[in-house]
């Protein structure tokens, strides 16, 4: 019924009961919400409110004409009203008001054609959740005719979309809900994502009613889930450069919303670094479990991670890696029945409940990196499709890309790595009193590297070094640092002397390839760091320097652990000067060197405790000393990861018996009785064989100083590994090696010792100087 203001009042009886309170287009809202009642004579007997109220006792008509009144506005008001009778009485409620009377034709047609035209599906309920008008649209999704609809409860029809719990809530008026997303899966239709806005219809604050609209996002929901998923993949996969991190980020980014199981499997080439393999590959390539991650509890993989992995032929797994092609696979409906070539994988599948699966290659530029398997079970009823491949094609590109770095990554690091263990003493040099043992491992940032230099008279060297860069480029540096300090130590330079020779080479090559060090020489950064010693096993005395390496530590004979006193350098390359530490040690001394990444802060006890411990524990055994460290410290996984270099020694001394000295009188003929001594030592150590070069050899060296030298010729021989002697004088002056010619009468001296020595050298010392000259000796000697 729709009255509009004039000298009379138009009547029009709609038929229907009141659906709820529309909301109106213009016009007051005064009086909305009012209800009043007249009885057959048309006058008013209740009233709800104002100004209504005020017309009890009058005609009906004035009741109309005050709600008109309140409701003026620019225009000719128009109020709708809802009319019913009850108990011999008529009823009218006003359900909304307009500015004029064609507002009010559009507010009244706006309701059908809602119905009727709209695209989201659109639902009535009566204050019993009866289902009072459902439009094409809602019963499109719900796939029935009306009449299976109309009339019916919400809870009759929640096999064809459960709506009864969101209405339930609507209606409660204790409860506040908003729209809700529904999923409705039908296995022959799919799944669909219904978004639904459930609202209570009100008169007044009473419900008489519900009322849905209802969205069908499925596609909008299967997009969203599919960016959140390559979002997921850009963001966790590939975070590191390890080939199973990687293969793991991809099965956990997986499973969280899009398959069940996930297993990959990468070619074990691959995994060592090596180039991936072009297709077709044969069935004897062997690959290995990288990553499995499951939501289904019943699936068990066939291999662990780790393991080898194998795919028989033929099945969708062989044929994937023979073209690299992806397939959606249907394990109960596939053309050939592969599952009876392979059996195991096929009983796992049927136990774990799967019924779609997909299965993608991991290649990168035509190469076959892995496999990719993506498994889904009763978990998600839903099978694969051919977008879903496609989505998995995407992830699993992007997954390829960072397993390629990673490969490029190992196959760089172990190219550099090798290098470096080539670039190792192959073997530790065997010296007599000097017991040594060593452990290296590369790792963090830094390339180290250690040797154990066999010098002249009975002295050995203990070199350590470390530069703080890695790779390829770092391992090449190691070798020309490695070859420079081989070849001044052999040339008997003092430690301090040599660190400041290896520190002019660090400028030199940084100034000729900046790239050389990761760090400026000129900054407070961390430069090339080294540390020698060396020792006499004849003496006991020992000189140690350090260029920005740890102090090494010292175990006594009676097991007194304690750091030495060296003073520690700046690290190469900074045009600083050295100074070393001069001591005597006692016989069976341990000498503990490490490098400062075993130090680094890691889980469990103080790493230097640790290693003090560890030498305290191990008096006179150098490889217990580097074993007991190595377990104490190695077991932290974040030692590990930095790596360490370990030199351990325990320094004796030569027996008196394998060395003698005597001093020569400034006579020539006193040439001829150091060949005689020379000759009578030989024969008591049954060196017969050495005697005819050992006597020329003193014979030259005396008659040098004698004639060329001043001061008291000292000799001294040596019997170790090798034989040695030694003629010191008291000058400075260097000895010259000379080529005379055919004609010329001397000048041949070293000429002919340098023939019948194994090598021979000049060492330089605070009195002057000292010429030695070293002879192999047989195995049986």
């Amino acid at each position: 019924m729709t009255a509009s203001s004039g000298p009379l009042c138009e009547a029009r009886v709609r038929g229907g009961i009141g659906c709820g309170r529309i909301t109106h287009l213009g016009g007051s809202e005064v009086a909305e919400g009012n209800t009043f009642s007249f009885d057959r004579r048309g006058q008013v007997k209740g009233a709800s409110e104002h100004p209504v109220h005020i017309a009890v006792g009058q005609s009906a008509a004035d009741a109309i004409r005050l709600l008109l009144d309140a409701s003026r506005s620019d225009g000719a008001p128009v109020i709708q009203f809802d009319a019913w009778q009850s108990n011999g009485e008529t009823w009218v409620s006003v359900t909304g008001t307009a500015a004029s009377p064609g507002d009010a034709r559009a507010q009244t047609a706006y309701l059908p054609a809602m119905f009727s035209k709209a695209i989201a599906g659109l639902e009535l309920y009566d204050s019993e959740l009866r289902v009072l008008r459902s439009n094409s649209a809602a019963l499109a999704i719900r796939g029935v005719e009306p009449d299976d609809v109309l009339g019916h409860r919400a809870g009759e029809l929640d096999p064809t979309l459960a709506l009864s719990p969101l209405l339930a809530e609507a209606t409660d008026a204790d409860r506040a809900v908003g729209a809700c997303t529904v999923v409705q899966r039908d296995i022959r239709k799919g799944s669909r994502v219904l978004s639904v806005l459930a609202l209570p219809l009100l008169d007044a604050t009473t419900v008489i009613g519900a009322a849905t609209i209802i969205h069908d996002v499925t596609e909008v929901d299967r997009s969203r889930k599919a960016q959140q998923l390559l979002s997921a993949t850009y963001e966790h996969v590939g975070t590191t450069l390890g080939m199973t991190r990687t293969a793991q980020e991809l099965a956990s980014v997986a499973t969280e919303d899009f398959a069940d199981v996930v297993t990959v499997d990468l070619v074990e080439a691959v995994l060592r670094g090596d180039e991936a393999l072009l297709p077709p590959l044969r069935g004897t390539t062997p690959l290995r479990r990288a990553a499995c991650e499951s939501k289904v509890p019943e699936f068990t993989g066939l291999y662990e991670v780790g393991e080898p992995s194998r795919f028989e032929f033929p099945t969708p797994y062989t044929q994937v890696l023979r073209d690299l092609q992806s397939r959606l696979v249907d394990p109960h409906g596939s053309p050939s029945d592969w599952h009876m070539h392979d059996t195991a994988r096929s009983e796992v599948l049927r136990q774990a409940g799967v019924h779609s699966m997909l299965v993608t290659p991991l290649a990168q530029h035509g190469r076959l990196l892995g496999l990719v398997c993506l498994y889904r079970s009763r978990r998600t009823p839903m099978p694969f499709d051919q977008r879903d491949l496609a989505l998995a094609e995407q992830v699993t590109d992007r997954a390829a890309v960072h397993i390629e770095n990673a490969r490029r990554y190992v196959r760089e690091r172990t190219a550099a790595t090798t290098l470096q263990r080539q670039l190792l003493p192959s073997g530790i040099s065997e010296v007599p009193a000097v017991n040594t043992a060593h452990f290296w491992k590369p790792g963090g940032r830094e390339t180290r590297w250690f040797d154990v230099i066999t010098l002249s008279s009975a002295r050995v060297g203990l070199a350590m070094m470390e530069i703080p860069q890695h790779g390829l480029r770092a391992a090449v540096d190691m070798g020309r640092f490695r070859t420079a300090f081989a070849t001044l130590a052999r040339m008997d330079l003092d430690p301090e002397e040599l660190l400041a020779h290896l520190d002019d080479m660090t400028r030199e090559m940084h100034q000729d390839d900046p790239q050389t060090s990761e760090s400026d020489p000129d900054n407070d950064g961390a430069g090339a760091r080294c540390l020698y010693a060396v020792y006499d096993t004849i003496t006991g005395q020992c000189a140690i320097a350090s260029a920005d390496w740890p102090a090494p530590l010292l175990t006594d004979p009676d097991g007194t652990t304690r750091t030495l006193d060296v003073p520690v350098g700046p690290s190469l390359g900074r045009r600083s000067s050295y100074e070393a530490v001069h001591l005597t040690l006692e016989p069976q001394t341990l000498l503990t060197c490490y490098s400062a990444s075993m130090l680094r802060d890691g889980d469990g006890d103080d790493a230097f405790a640790q290693l003090e411990r560890a030498a305290s524990r191990s008096v006179g055994d150098a490889q217990a000393d580097c074993d007991n460290i190595v377990y104490a410290l190695m077991g932290d996984p974040a030692h590990r990861r930095k790596g360490g270099t370990l030199l351990t020694a325990v320094l004796s001394r030569l027996a008196d018996a394998s060395h003698t000295s005597w001093t020569v009188p400034r006579d020539q003929a006193a040439v001829a009785d150091c060949r005689t001594r020379a000759r009578e030592q030989l024969e008591a150590w049954g060196l017969d064989d050495h005697v005819f070069a050992t006597e020329i050899v003193v014979s030259e060296l005396v008659t040098n100083v004698l004639t060329h030298a001043r001061g008291t010729p000292r000799i001294r021989m040596i019997r170790n590994s090798r034989l040695t002697v030694e003629v010191s004088d008291d000058s400075s002056a260097s000895p010259h090696l000379r080529h005379p010619r055919a004609q010329e009468e001397d000048g041949r001296g070293l000429l002919i010792v340098a023939a019948l020595a194994s090598r021979w050298g000049t060492r330089y010392g605070e009195e002057g100087k000292i010429v030695w000259v070293e002879q192999k000796l047989t195995e049986d000697r």
